[in-house]
Formats: structure tokens, C-alpha cells, sequence
């Protein structure tokens, strides 16, 4: 527990937030794909969710709520599979990589 209130630990968390969103942009680049901002948010609140979902589950299950770590795990990972699906139809994501570097 007295990791998460280490300051190496969030600086580590840090560097692989900025990794998956440096990632996603170049990936949305080389598909062809213009991000704007109301994208973004949209891709930052799915992440959140995402994040959250693990979250939870992990959380329960350190708990000792092995019911609460598979129904949230249920609950929780069906909306973010659904609205994973329905962002990547949002984002007009295309199945062609843009020749473009």
C-alpha cells in the first residue's frame, strides 16, 4: 500500500499515460484519422472508465469481495467493451494505414 503514496510510483504513472496517448496519436495519424478535441475528450473519458473498471475489480478482490470483484467485473467491463465499440465507430476509425509518416 505505501507504493501508491510513493512519488516514484506516480512519476513512473505519469510516463506511461503521456506513452499511451503519444501512442494513440501517432496511431490515429498513420490510420488518417484528424483528432479534435472533442475526440480527445472522448478517448480520455473511455481511458478513465477503462481504468476504472481495473480499478475496481482489483480493488475488491484486495479486499476479500470476490462477489463484488465479478459482478463490477461484469457490470463494468460490458459498458467498456460496448463503449470502446461505440468510440471506435465515433472516431471513424479505418481499417487502411495512410502511406503518410
Amino acid at each position: 500500500m505505501n507504493s501508491f503514496f510513493n512519488n516514484f510510483f506516480w512519476f513512473v504513472e505519469g510516463i506511461f499515460v503521456c506513452l499511451i496517448f503519444i501512442g494513440f496519436k501517432r496511431w490515429m495519424k498513420n490510420r488518417g484519422v484528424r483528432m479534435t478535441i472533442w475526440k480527445w475528450i472522448l478517448f480520455a473519458a473511455w481511458l478513465f472508465l477503462s481504468g476504472f473498471t481495473i480499478a475496481f475489480i482489483t480493488t475488491s478482490i484486495g479486499e476479500g469481495e470476490d462477489r463484488a470483484a465479478l459482478m463490477g467485473g461484469i457490470i463494468f467491463g460490458i459498458i467498456t467493451i460496448v463503449s470502446g465499440v461505440g468510440i471506435w465507430r465515433a472516431l471513424n476509425i479505418k481499417g487502411k494505414v495512410s502511406n503518410e509518416r
